[in-house]
């Protein structure tokens, strides 16, 4: 068995995928491979992406099944073989060392199911916006409930996008693989599926460069994104009422709507419709 299994969905990817890939391929000292699942129309992405897997057998390319985002990253998971699991964005840049780090993570501590590292906003231009974001008051090990519970009362995402995180492929598919009820927070309702069924590591190094667009700043899609925000917690409750408590629910619904206004005021201070 692999170690890793990196995956890959991809639309209309040509602008960044292959600083994506490529960020992938030079990673050493594990054991990986790397699955990419193309949907949508043809941009190049194809033809470049055949190019570098001449030169490196690692790189598997798979068509996706007809579909939206779900279709796809759904798809191209079930192609992972390793006992570990990494989605990565078709934008994000992957940082020397994050592969072989957190698997070593993961393999030290057995109980743990999932790892999280910091990660560098970027924009379209690789310019940085934040030097090292995520993590809030997760930085140490701790079990996979307390961090659910964690998370979800602080309103957002401290866990991170996926490139940002690890977790075990069996766990992940024991937890049913990426949950769509809410499609504006799927990363992280699947990992609390995962964390409820064993322990948290931390990766306290930046391993990531997720790269934002101008429109996932919108006010209307933070607007959206809070509906479902709130909308998962419900669904946490319910699934997991001995660990999503009533005070936690609560707390969660509360906190994202805090955030949710305080987002609003940024957007009001820069201009920002």
């Amino acid at each position: 068995m692999l170690d890793v299994s990196v995956v890959i969905p991809v639309y209309k990817g040509r602008p960044f995928i292959e600083e994506t890939v490529l960020s992938v391929l030079s990673q050493r000292d594990v054991a990986f491979d790397l699955s990419i699942a193309l949907q949508g129309p043809e941009d190049g992405t194809r033809e470049l992406l055949a190019e570098i897997a001449k030169t490196d057998s690692r790189l598997k390319i798979f068509n996706a099944p007809t579909g939206a985002a779900k279709e796809n990253w759904q798809y191209v998971s079930q192609q992972a073989t390793g006992k570990y699991i990494k989605l990565i964005p078709q934008d994000d840049v992957l940082l020397p060392g994050t592969l072989k780090r957190q698997f070593d993570l993961l393999e030290e501590n057995p109980q743990a199911v999932l790892t999280a590292s910091l990660r560098q906003v970027i924009d379209d231009k690789n310019t940085i916006l934040k030097k090292s974001w995520g993590l809030m008051g997760i930085t140490k090990p701790m079990s996979g409930t307390a961090v659910m519970r964690h998370v979800i009362g602080l309103g957002m995402n401290a866990l991170g996008e996926p490139g940002g995180v690890m977790m075990r492929r069996d766990a992940f598919e024991q937890g049913g693989g990426w949950d769509f009820s809410n499609p504006y927070v799927v990363d992280l309702a699947s990992y609390l599926h995962v964390l409820a069924q064993g322990d948290f590591v931390p990766d306290n190094q930046i391993g990531v460069k997720f790269r934002v667009s101008s429109g996932q700043w919108t006010a209307e899609l933070q607007d959206v994104q809070s509906q479902h925000v709130i909308s998962m917690n419900k669904a946490m409750h319910r699934d997991y009422p001995t660990i999503v408590t009533n005070a936690v629910l609560w707390r969660g619904n509360v906190m994202s709507q805090v955030m949710q206004l305080a987002r609003l005021m940024v957007y009001k201070v820069k201009g920002m419709k």
